[in-house]
């Protein structure tokens, strides 16, 4: 009867190795044949994120914050959906009346539809601040000083209003823009 206990103990035991063994072993297949084979991987979407998955350059699907098993020949490009700020350091313009100001704005950026943002350009928000750039500068040359100097909401409001066709296509709205500083620089020199 002690045998038999001994042959029991020894049993779980080779019985315990074999199956570790064997966990070892499958997960040394499940690597190789990954590396070989494509195999889904599970990725997570953040609580403030969205996940645009992309089949090949071409938008397939918008995912929700949660956990998805992502399949091969697809790939997944996640987007931080929470109001990014943005500034534009100080800019030198020529107003309608050839007066040069100085102006510096600030603002807010937020990202409306992930699909457009990840799918029109490879960097959306540097693609937007050029924009906001050129937008201030045509801005700036369809108002005179004393305008931009006394209401800066009218520069805001024209640069805002420039934006709106480009920020459509690219998936963004401006939802905040301040003027941060306005200089009168001076007025060109007659030759």
């Amino acid at each position: 009867m002690g045998r038999d206990v001994i042959n029991f103990a020894q049993v779980a035991a080779v019985v315990t190795v074999e199956a570790v063994l064997f966990a070892a072993a499958l997960g040394l297949l499940y690597r190789l044949y990954g590396r070989i084979f494509p195999v889904p991987v599970r990725v997570a979407v953040g609580a403030f994120e969205q996940g645009v998955v992309l089949r090949g350059s071409a938008v397939e699907k918008v995912l929700t914050p949660g956990r998805y098993w992502i399949t091969p020949g697809r790939s997944l490009v996640r987007v931080d959906m929470r109001p990014k700020p943005l500034q534009i350091p100080a800019q030198e313009l020529i107003a309608l009346d050839e007066a040069r100001i100085r102006v510096s704005l600030g603002g807010e950026l937020k990202i409306l539809d992930p699909a457009r943002f990840v799918a029109e350009s490879s960097d959306a928000a540097g693609a937007f601040y050029l924009e906001l750039r050129q937008a201030l500068r045509m801005a700036a040359t369809e108002l005179p000083s004393e305008a931009i100097l006394g209401s800066q909401s009218l520069l805001t409001a024209r640069v805002g209003d420039l934006l709106i066709p480009r920020a459509a296509q690219l998936g963004v709205e401006l939802t905040r823009l301040d003027v941060w500083q306005v200089v009168l620089v001076g007025w060109p020199h007659p030759a």
